[in-house]
């Protein structure tokens, strides 16, 4: 099995990359699902955005029109924002059976060589619409595992110009434990942020005359834009960016469980010991195929369920009375780091994964058990609140936080 490469504060001479192009030539997909499969009721994460690049005269495309030069910038991955993904290859290649190599740039000075290989082109031509893409499969060494479309297509009736990128995915091989972790915090971040930049770049490529400026693949991707000065985190806000940017259509549906719902769940370990167990008892029952398997599967389990309920409502009592030793004693202590970590491992999404999104879990119940701890020894002793307005107070943020990692699990 290839590794994936990674280097912090330097990139790939042309000549490693060259190497590297040759050997993605026969690597290995790191992936065995047909396209058809890769639904979400399969595990797999969707993603796909759509939006409006530019418009030409009605009719089919024509010899230099916006289409073709639009075209020639997507066949060189000109839509790709280098600062998040830049793409290495030889366009010298043909298009079909491509190697390329996918520099992904997270954070500065962080950078992941992937392999990816184009599996099919798509050049279709009807009385409503012409439509040119192609699709790429990711190779063993990705930080992801899946199949991605780019497709442009001109409406015959209209002549409007549409970008698309819709891709199925899952999470691939990671060098190391903590590049899990940073691509579980921030990594649908950059994902979104790479979709907005993606169809603004072909808009503004388009719009400044870059594409009779740039023939070559490198100077395309390089291209001084102004898309290219909008911070990154910007671009991948929802809502705001979404409109200002253009993007018409967009659609997520993320399978996997990600590090941001292990930290919920541990934090909400924290705050009452037996209630995250509860919430995944009650998931887990309501909708069996998202249990875990092994030991951790017991969680689905209507009796189990059941009894975590009851231990959970039980805690939310008891927490209430002046004879509960405190939240930070060690053995309630080392009780809720327990139950983050069970509920950390029983969310992972891949059983090699447990022990990392476990510690994760643990670490987010120590925290937030000192830290409400805190708050509540403020509530109490500084603002004079009853003991008992104060725990309701936290059972209310409790419950908040429960709703919102439950319809997130959903």
């Amino acid at each position: 099995m290839t590794n994936v490469e990674w280097r912090l504060m330097s990139g790939w001479s042309d000549k490693e990359v060259m190497e590297r192009l040759a050997r993605a030539s026969t690597l290995p997909l790191n992936f065995e699902v047909q396209e058809k499969d890769m639904t979400a009721d399969n595990g797999w994460s969707q993603v796909e955005s759509q939006a409006i690049i530019g418009c030409d005269p009605p009719g089919p495309p024509k010899e230099g029109d916006a289409f073709h030069k639009l075209k020639d910038a997507v066949t060189r991955m000109g839509f790709s924002d280098p600062r998040i993904v830049h793409g290495h290859f030889s366009d010298t290649m043909p298009l079909l059976g491509r190697p390329m190599m996918l520099e992904l740039r997270p954070l500065v000075g962080l950078r992941y060589l992937c392999p990816v290989r184009v599996r099919a082109v798509r050049s279709e031509v009807d009385d409503e619409r012409t439509v040119y893409g192609f699709s790429i499969d990711t190779l063993q060494g990705h930080v992801e595992a899946g199949r991605e479309w780019f497709q442009l297509s001109k409406a015959h009736h209209t002549g409007e110009l549409r970008f698309h990128i819709r891709a199925a995915w899952r999470e691939g091989q990671f060098p190391n434990w903590w590049s899990y972790v940073g691509f579980e915090l921030v990594g649908r971040r950059y994902q979104r942020a790479w979709h907005h930049l993606a169809h603004q770049r072909l808009r503004e490529l388009l719009r400044g005359g870059h594409l009779e400026q740039h023939p070559d693949a490198q100077a395309l991707q390089e291209a001084n834009l102004r898309v290219s000065r909008l911070p990154v985190q910007f671009a991948s806000q929802r809502g705001l960016s979404r409109r200002l940017l253009g993007v018409e259509h967009e659609v997520e549906r993320d399978q996997g469980n990600n590090g941001w719902s292990t930290l919920g769940l541990g934090v909400l370990a924290g705050m009452r010991g037996f209630s995250a167990p509860a919430l995944l008892g009650v998931h887990f029952s309501r909708e069996p195929r998202t249990a875990p398997s092994g030991n951790l599967g017991l969680l689905a389990s209507p009796l189990v369920s059941r009894a975590l309920a009851v231990l959970a409502a039980g805690e939310v009592v008891a927490d209430k009375t002046p004879w509960i030793p405190a939240r930070i004693s060690p053995p309630a202590l080392v009780g809720r780091a327990l139950s983050g970590a069970l509920v950390g491992a029983a969310v992972s999404p891949r059983r090699q994964l447990a022990p990392v999104h476990a510690v994760l879990g643990a670490a987010a119940a120590v925290a937030s058990s000192f830290t409400f701890y805190a708050l509540r020894r403020f509530m109490t002793r500084r603002l004079g609140v009853p003991n008992v307005v104060a725990g309701l107070a936290e059972d209310a943020v409790a419950a908040a936080l429960g709703g919102k990692l439950f319809a997130a699990l959903r």
